[in-house]
C-alpha cells in the first residue's frame, strides 16, 4: 500500500500528451491550445470612432475655426471618397475608420447642424478625442493567447478576431471504460433484489466529457475471467487509457489484477492509504496504455476519479493541478479508520465553510448527491474539531 502523496507522484510521472491536431473553431471549446497565438495586425487596425460624431482637424480649432462644412458621411467598413481640407469635417458612425488628417471626433449630441454647416456646443477639444488609436489594444505580432490555455467562449471570440478558422490543440486520449460485476446490470434491464444497475460507467463518462473526451468504448462485463480477458485485451490494443471499476480488491471474484498482469500490464501500485478507494490499482501496459482499476462502490469511483484520474488528465493536457482550498469545518468530524478519509460535504456560500454530508459508506448511491465537493480528513488526526481548517476540493 502506498501513501496518497506517493500515489499522486507515481501517477503524474506517467503523464504525457497524445500529440496535436487541428480542429475547427466551433469545435474548440474546452480544448487546450498547443501553440502560441499572435495578432495578425494592429488592433484596432485603424483609428476607430468610439462614438457617433463629427471628425475634423484639431489644427483648425486651434486657429479659431468654429464652423465646419460636412463633406461626407462615413459608415463602419467604408473608406472615405474625399479628403477633408481646412474648415471641413466628416460625419462618422461608431466603429468606423477615422481617416487622416482628421484627428478629433466630437459627439453628435454636442453638435448643431444647419444643412451641411456644423457648429459645436463645446469650449475645448483634445487631439484624438473619442478616437481609439490604431494599435492601442495590441500591436501586430504580439502574443495574445499562450499555448496550454483551455479554450472558453471569450477566447474563442478572440481567436476569431485575429483570423483563426481552425486552431491547433492537444489531441484527446482514447479512453475505454469497463464496469465489472455479476451483480451489475445494464440500464433498461430488470434487476432482482440482489442486483444493482450500472452507474459507474455513466459517472465516469460524464466526468470525462468535461475534457471533451468521447469514450472509445463503454462496457459492462460480468465477473467472468474469459470475458474480462477478452474485453481488457481489446481495450489495451485500442485505447490510451483504460478505466475499470470493480474487481480489484481481494475477493474470490476480483480477477482484474491477475488478468492485467497476464496481458502485459505492469503494476505500478495497488492500494492507497485512503478511504474510500483503498483498493485502487494503477499500471502501464507495454504498449503505453495507462490502466486505472477503481473499486466498484459508487462513491469510491467518484473519489478515485477526482483524486487520481482527473489530475492525470490535467497533466497530460498541460493544465494546472486541481485546486485544493483550505476552508473551515462547521461541524466536528470523527473517523474510525487509520486511513486518510475523504468525505462528501456541502459548501456554505455565506462564510465559505463546509458541512460534512451524512452518508452510509462508499456504497451509498446518494453519498455525493447535491454535495459540492469532498473534504480531506488526514490519517494522523482522529477527530477534526468544529472550525478546524481542512482541505476541500470541488467536484
Amino acid at each position: 500500500m502506498v501513501t496518497l502523496e506517493d500515489a499522486h507522484a507515481l501517477i503524474l510521472a506517467q503523464a504525457r500528451d497524445f500529440g496535436t491536431e487541428w480542429v475547427s473553431l466551433q469545435d474548440a471549446v474546452g480544448r487546450v491550445l498547443a501553440t502560441d497565438i499572435y495578432t495578425d495586425r494592429d488592433y484596432p487596425p485603424f483609428n476607430r470612432a468610439a462614438v457617433d460624431g463629427y471628425a475634423f482637424q484639431k489644427e483648425d480649432w486651434d486657429t479659431g475655426i468654429r464652423e465646419f462644412r460636412c463633406i461626407e458621411h462615413i459608415f463602419a467598413g467604408e473608406k472615405p471618397q474625399k479628403e477633408i481640407k481646412s474648415g471641413e469635417c466628416y460625419k462618422i458612425m461608431t466603429g468606423s475608420a477615422v481617416p487622416s488628417p482628421a484627428n478629433v471626433l466630437i459627439k453628435i449630441e454636442d453638435a448643431n447642424t444647419l444643412e451641411d454647416t456644423i457648429t459645436f456646443n463645446i469650449e475645448n477639444v483634445s487631439a484624438f478625442e473619442n478616437i481609439a488609436l490604431k494599435g492601442e489594444d495590441r500591436k501586430a505580432e504580439t502574443l495574445i493567447i499562450s499555448k496550454n490555455t483551455s479554450l472558453d467562449a471569450l477566447i474563442i471570440g478572440s481567436l476569431a478576431v485575429v483570423g483563426y478558422k481552425s486552431v491547433e490543440v492537444y489531441s484527446l486520449p482514447k479512453v475505454t471504460v469497463i464496469s465489472t460485476g455479476n451483480e451489475v446490470k445494464p440500464l433498461g434491464e430488470p434487476v432482482s433484489d440482489v442486483e444493482i444497475r450500472d452507474s459507474n460507467s455513466y459517472v465516469l463518462e460524464a466526468f470525462l466529457k468535461r475534457f471533451g473526451i468521447i469514450l472509445e468504448n463503454k462496457l459492462l462485463i460480468p465477473d467472468d475471467p474469459v470475458l474480462l480477458t477478452e474485453a481488457i485485451e481489446k481495450a489495451l490494443a485500442t485505447s490510451d487509457i483504460l478505466i475499470l471499476s470493480g474487481g480489484v480488491s481481494a475477493g474470490d471474484a476480483d480477477y482484474v489484477p491477475g488478468i492485467l498482469k497476464e496481458q502485459g500490464v505492469a503494476e505500478i501500485f495497488h492500494k492507497v492509504n485512503i478511504k474510500p478507494g483503498k483498493p485502487l490499482w494503477f499500471g502501464k501496459h507495454k504498449s503505453g496504455t495507462i490502466v486505472f482499476g477503481l473499486p466498484g462502490n459508487p462513491f469510491s469511483v467518484q473519489v478515485g476519479y477526482k483524486l487520481f484520474i482527473e489530475p492525470f488528465l490535467n497533466a497530460c493536457l498541460h493544465q494546472d493541478p486541481i485546486n485544493f482550498y483550505t476552508v473551515p469545518l462547521n461541524k466536528e468530524r470523527v473517523k474510525k479508520s487509520r486511513l486518510n478519509e475523504f468525505f462528501p460535504c456541502i459548501l456554505n456560500k455565506e462564510d465559505f465553510s463546509i458541512t460534512p454530508s451524512k452518508f452510509n459508506g462508499s456504497g451509498d448511491i446518494s453519498a455525493a448527491l447535491f454535495t459540492n465537493g469532498i473534504g480531506f480528513h488526514p490519517s494522523s488526526i482522529q477527530e477534526l474539531p468544529k472550525y478546524s481548517k481542512v482541505r476541500f476540493i470541488f467536484w
